[in-house]
């Protein structure tokens, strides 16, 4: 449960800080990354982390997410995604590097959404992930949104299970954050 949690959190982030054509693109203001998980019975899960920074080479954007700080709703769950799933103390980021050239950038006062591929990688393994973005720009500042499914065990990482309840693991991560130019 609390790796599903972790994973997608990471996910996210890496994918909505994927851009393109922006040299020099920087985070403003606060992100959110976050992931989604389901179980038998109706059970989902949530992880969520504001630890998500921006990197622009002029070649590839990438998205940064700590995962030291990822949180379920359950501080137990919490610890155990962080530290028996995600590894976080040999582990502590997930993140999406993404080629300028895969992301359309809007002018001022317009929007862009489609679908990209990337480099995601997290708990020490690395694969290429397609999402689905949306930008929106307004005076500069660009709103980016991501959405990807990554599956845990692509990325060796354990299946959460806690008292016979065991995440699918195949998640959602979902990522959210403003940039701007330089």
């Amino acid at each position: 449960m609390t790796l599903t949690s972790s994973l997608k959190a990471v996910v996210i982030a890496s994918l909505l800080v994927v851009s393109t054509a922006l040299a020099g693109l920087t985070k403003a203001g606060d992100g959110v990354a976050s992931f989604k998980g389901v179980g038998p019975a109706g059970f989902k899960i949530e992880g969520k982390t504001k630890s998500v920074d921006v990197k622009d080479d002029g070649k590839a954007i990438t998205v940064v997410v700590g995962l030291k700080d990822l949180e379920t709703g359950i501080s137990l769950r919490d610890n155990h995604m962080r530290e028996k799933y995600l590894e976080v103390d040999k582990f502590p980021e997930a993140t999406l590097v993404v080629a300028n050239d895969q992301v359309t950038w809007p002018e001022d006062g317009k929007s862009s959404e489609g679908q990209a591929k990337g480099t995601f990688t997290v708990h020490g393994v690395s694969k290429d992930v397609s999402f689905k973005y949306k930008i929106t720009n307004s005076g500069g500042t660009y709103a980016v949104e991501g959405e990807a499914p990554v599956n845990f065990k692509d990325h060796g990482v354990n299946v959460p299970s806690y008292m016979g309840i065991t995440v699918k693991p195949d998640i959602t991560i979902l990522s959210k954050f403003n940039a701007k130019k330089g």
